[in-house]
């Protein structure tokens, strides 16, 4: 009987019959090293135009993934229009308790910090044009975005290889580790309450604060670098995902997830790279007619709020030669 409990402690009904195999775990992590180091190759020799660029879209990206993850979907797919208040943020249902403007302001105040330069310049700009009385005060909440980004620094202060010399990214998997492990992020099992009914008592799922993976994608990146030199410290929106915390996991499961969701934000990170070297370009060739200290270069990289983020990305340069201001200040 003694043997018979052994075998069976700590099962979880969901839980697979066996382990994936060392094979499978070696092929998923090959490709995360293989897409992060194409994203250091990258970002390493940046000109200043496209690093300034590169970061505005990270910015966004984070500031998108973090109002997705904690609900906010609404806000995030009219991320430009109400951070430039010209829209209302959306009214999101009951199982939502940090308020979108508390999510931006904490991640551009981390971000305004950032050891990577561009981050933090463009952080720092759209941080003071924002301003502060956007109803950041929201719901009590056991936990405030401030204190999760906080919380989170300390797990990536922490992290580090173990020994692990095949697997240089072996700091994300001590990440997820010690997320697994905090109260804080680790994903909680819906509590219930029982209310008496003249049939007789019922019980209802209470909404559950939903972990904030995104403030440890805010600390992915440092903790990298730490364990890698020369890496530089980028934000990773969305190299946590929750289903890689589930306690029922086996070890090389829960690996190859880590390595697949590190993949994907690799990627994703290569993608806007390469977005902004061929923005950077464009603008570079339609502007390339202008005097030498024209401010239309500045004006387009440099508009004010979602401009900044997105639209400035975007804009076509035959807009905005057409824009009044643009016309007036190449022809000044």
């Amino acid at each position: 009987m003694a043997n018979f409990e052994a075998h069976f402690t700590g099962f979880h009904p969901l839980q697979s019959d066996e382990d994936a195999s060392p094979e499978a775990l070696m092929l998923a992590r090959s490709r995360a090293a293989l897409s992060w180091g194409r994203l250091q190759g990258l970002v390493a020799h940046l000109e200043p135009g496209v690093a300034h660029l590169l970061a505005a879209s990270v910015i966004h990206a984070q500031l998108c993934e973090a109002l997705l993850q904690a609900g906010h979907a609404g806000a995030a797919a009219q991320f430009d229009l109400w951070f430039c208040c010209l829209a209302a943020a959306p009214t999101e249902g009951p199982h939502v308790f940090a308020r979108p403007w508390g999510i931006a302001d904490a991640i551009l105040a981390e971000l305004s910090l950032a050891r990577w330069e561009p981050v933090a310049r463009v952080a720092q700009q759209l941080r003071a044009a924002a301003g502060s009385d956007h109803g950041i005060v929201g719901p009590a909440d056991a936990l405030s975005p401030r204190e999760a980004i906080a919380l989170a620094g300390q797990l990536a202060s922490v992290a580090e290889q173990h020994g692990e010399s095949t697997w240089p990214l072996a700091a994300i998997d001590d990440l997820h580790t010690q997320a697994a492990a905090s109260a804080h992020f680790a994903p909680a099992e819906p509590e219930h309450r029982l209310l008496e009914f003249p049939g007789g008592p019922m019980a209802f799922a209470q909404p559950r604060a939903r972990p904030p993976l995104w403030a440890i994608d805010l600390a992915a990146g440092q903790a990298l670098s730490a364990a890698t030199p020369g890496m530089v410290p980028l934000p990773c929106p969305g190299a946590l995902r929750a289903e890689a915390l589930a306690p029922w996991l086996w070890p090389r499961e829960r690996d190859i997830l880590v390595a697949d969701a590190l993949t994907a934000c690799a990627d994703r990170l290569a993608k806007l790279v390469e977005q902004a070297r061929t923005r950077h370009s464009h603008m570079t060739r339609a502007l390339a007619a202008l005097r030498s200290n024209s401010r239309a270069p500045l004006l387009y990289c440099s508009r004010p709020l979602w401009s900044t983020l997105r639209s400035c990305c975007t804009q076509r340069p035959a807009e905005l030669a057409a824009a009044p201001s643009s016309a007036a200040i190449g022809s000044s």
